[in-house]
């Protein structure tokens, strides 16, 4: 009887400490779950931003087509050359001349001047002479923000002096600034590898050197002239 009681006892000391022993472990388990499933988590969203960064490198790099670069700067109406312009890898050009096409562009005319690192594009090219009598067509380099927004050809200008990028000027300079030409007829408007935009516009013969200098210097902007300046 004794042994017995002894031997039950034992048996339900043996079984409270399996069960605490059990109960111990899955608390450990569930208590390590979160981490884990924080971690993997973590490992997962890496791997997805991963991936979507490639896909976007990719397809930027898709988009990119190798095209003509003038090299060398192109006066209106000069006869285009193989040395004037060079392959270039560049994306979002409209009626851009592709680098295979360059056989078919050699002995054109240039439509408006050409500035180095100008993409040459279909508009630009002209079988034609170019400008009339008494008349320049000057290429003018314009950095973002000095150029009006949707500007195209057949537009009317005006030509304004404009301090470099990074000078502010005097009060002078921008209370009253010195006028180049007023109401000059856009040509063409293109855009260099880099994110300039090259205004090509129609003026007198006598202001296409002023102009010219102004561009080179970084010292030109242009605005929209009033409609009633319109010929």
């Amino acid at each position: 009887m004794t042994l017995s009681t002894n031997t039950e006892r034992m048996a339900d000391g043996s079984s409270r400490d399996q069960g605490l022993g059990l109960r111990s472990t899955l608390g450990q388990v569930t208590k390590k779950r979160p981490r884990r499933l924080g971690q993997w988590v973590a490992t997962m969203l890496f791997v997805l931003v991963v991936v979507l960064g490639l896909v976007t490198l990719f397809q930027s790099q898709s988009d990119r087509v190798e095209v003509l670069v003038v090299t060398n700067p192109v006066a209106a109406g000069q006869v285009i050359d193989k040395d004037d312009v060079r392959p270039a890898q560049v994306a979002g050009v409209d009626g851009a001349v592709h680098a295979s096409d360059i056989e078919s562009i050699v002995g054109k005319r240039a439509a408006a001047g050409l500035v180095d690192g100008q993409v040459l594009t279909d508009a630009a090219l002209s079988e034609e002479e170019v400008p009339a009598d008494g008349e320049r067509l000057v290429a003018i380099r314009l950095d973002k923000g000095r150029v009006p927004g949707g500007l195209i050809a057949g537009d009317l200008v005006d030509v304004l002096a404009a301090p470099p990028e990074g000078d502010p000027g005097t009060k002078a300079e921008l209370e009253a600034p010195k006028v180049l030409a007023t109401g000059a007829r856009v040509d063409s408007v293109g855009k260099t590898p880099e994110g300039a935009v090259v205004v090509t516009v129609l003026v007198e013969d006598g202001l296409a050197d002023v102009i010219a200098a102004h561009s080179a210097a970084g010292q030109v902007t242009i605005v929209q002239a009033p409609l009633s300046g319109e010929e």
